[in-house]
């Protein structure tokens, strides 16, 4: 059993690292690059990344990080391991904070983007570009504090 309980919290780490780094890469380059464009390249960027990012493996990362964490914090339940479980059930809710920032936060923006007529480039950007990336950073952090706490159970637990 420790075993699976091993895999599940390698599984749920490696998960949340590459979401958190995702998140946390588009804010230190993209974020940036995007900064020095012209309104309406920045408009068709967002569109094109919001467009590009929904698919199978940003979808398994993003709601894995979260999904896999509880199943790691579910094996670990009375298996004798509670240093491990404290920062388990963290990860679960950093991550599944940072899923309700993006859902609540960034989706919103996005699709308001997302229907914004090419005279409006500028005025949409005005209205969002700040918030959207202030939410960014938020959920940066919360995915990245995530993995932090997945490292400590996988040093916890002795795998490390």
């Amino acid at each position: 059993m420790d075993t699976v309980r091993l895999v599940a919290l390698v599984v749920a780490t490696v998960s949340s690292g590459l979401i958190a780094g995702l998140f946390f890469g588009y804010h230190a380059a993209v974020v940036t690059a995007l900064r020095a464009m012209d309104d309406q390249t920045y408009v068709n960027v967002n569109r094109n990344v919001n467009k590009h990012i929904q698919n199978g493996r940003f979808f398994l990362t993003f709601f894995g990080s979260a999904l896999f964490s509880a199943v790691a914090a579910v094996l670990l339940l009375g298996g004798g391991r509670g240093s491990v479980l404290l920062p388990t059930g963290l990860a679960f809710l950093f991550n599944m904070a940072a899923i309700v920032v993006t859902i609540g936060g960034n989706i919103p923006i996005n699709n308001a983007v997302d229907r914004s007529t090419p005279d409006q480039a500028s005025a949409t950007r005005e209205r969002y570009e700040t918030r959207w990336n202030r939410f960014n950073a938020i959920r940066s952090w919360l995915h990245g504090l995530g993995f932090g706490c997945l490292c400590w159970a996988l040093v916890a637990f002795g795998a490390l």
